[in-house]
């Protein structure tokens, strides 16, 4: 069973280049993904979207020394409730089994 998660973050005013450079460099790393997605959202949002193999490489990269949130929070801004980052993840659903 695959896992996806997702993470919406905003870049700082001028971190925007860093935080792409710094997104790519670690998704190049990530070999239990099947797909790595960043995606503009509106007002200078961004959400990284990637699609794990399965709940084990997403839980080997959850422990890893350096994760992406890491090597981004300092270039980016907390949202009004005091986070840097809104996540969430969750096991993918087969929809072909509805059909």
């Amino acid at each position: 069973m695959s896992m996806v998660n997702c993470i919406r973050f905003k870049p700082k005013v001028g971190c925007e280049n860093i935080v792409i450079a710094e997104t790519s460099r670690i998704y190049k790393t990530l070999d239990g993904a099947l797909e790595k997605r960043l995606v503009s959202l509106s007002e200078g949002e961004y959400a990284s979207v990637i699609v794990w193999k399965s709940m084990d490489a997403f839980l080997e990269v959850l422990n890893r020394d350096v994760r992406l949130i890491d090597v981004l929070r300092p270039h980016v801004e907390p949202y009004s409730d005091g986070e840097d980052f809104h996540a969430f993840s969750g096991p993918s659903v087969d929809l072909s089994n509805y059909d």
